[in-house]
């Protein structure tokens, strides 16, 4: 037993004069060194994960996302007055009014599909006068190029040709054909005979910007979310209309028209009469 302790003894002051760690449990001193690496790693991570994040937050200010894309609006523009564009006779008993957005689909439906009959049926026949309002939408990329292009076409007296091929045409210069629409519309203002050097630099300098924002605040003014949108009659639609459609709800409003007048007329003779000669006393 005595023999044992001893030798228990001997063997352990061995173990402490061979051990490295100088009072460490062996082991330790590696385990520490791991630890560190482990630091310096984790460290590396967060300063790439803020470089990253930097970098991101940098590019999102400088490239807004579709869905936040720059405001089209020009806010250092003067206001200016203008109610979009007319055709027919001013002695024509209802007005109808459409807010559209060239680049708008169903928009091009009714230029294409409807409108040649209503110009020639109720236009031309004196039933009808047409007023457009291009409502250009944030969801189209390049309706505020056409709505300009149409106007600048104006100043030259030839909007409705403007209008009518830049719908024949939606497809070859709206967001999904092309990121330069301006040559495109250029290229359309030749086709109708527009002095071109005229409306290049109309459409280059976006001279009829303020003219466009115009027709949009009417649009909003009235809380309009959607194009095409009729309004005849008093009556407001915010849909494609077939002519059949668009002709039933024209004499609608025109027999609403008329069986106003007669009691306006009767109204109206009423206090015009003549008046009563003075008696004398």
């Amino acid at each position: 037993m005595v023999k044992t302790a001893k030798k228990s003894s001997a063997s352990t002051g061995a173990t402490k004069r061979a051990d490295p760690g100088r009072g460490r449990h062996p082991g330790v001193v590696k385990a520490a060194k791991k630890s560190s690496a482990s630091n310096r790693a984790f460290y590396l991570v967060i300063a790439v994960i803020a470089v990253v994040g930097i970098a991101a937050l940098t590019y999102a200010a400088s490239h807004p996302a579709n869905g936040a894309a720059a405001s089209p609006i020009d806010t250092t523009l003067p206001p200016v007055q203008s109610q979009g564009y007319v055709m027919g006779s001013p002695s024509a008993p209802i007005e109808v009014t459409e807010f559209g957005d060239f680049e708008c689909p169903q928009c091009g439906r009714f230029a294409t599909l409807t409108e040649p009959d209503v110009r020639a049926r109720l236009v031309n026949t004196g039933q009808i006068r047409f007023r457009y309002i291009d409502f250009p939408l944030d969801i189209h990329k390049n309706t505020w190029n056409a709505s300009r292009a149409a106007a600048c076409a104006d100043q030259q007296g030839k909007f409705w040709q403007m209008h009518d091929a830049i719908f024949a045409n939606q497809d070859r210069w709206n967001g999904e054909a092309t990121d330069n629409p301006d040559k495109v519309l250029k290229e359309i203002g030749k086709q109708i005979g527009l002095n071109t050097d005229q409306f290049d630099k109309c459409v280059d300098t976006k001279a009829t910007q303020a003219k466009v924002q115009a027709h949009w605040k009417l649009a909003m003014d009235r809380h309009l979310d959607g194009t095409p949108t009729f309004i005849i009659g008093g009556q407001q639609i915010a849909a494609f209309l077939p002519y059949d459609q668009f002709k039933q709800m024209v004499d609608d409003a025109i027999a609403k028209a008329q069986a106003a007048k007669p009691a306006a007329s009767h109204d109206s003779s009423k206090a015009v009469g003549t008046a009563p000669k003075p008696t004398n006393k």
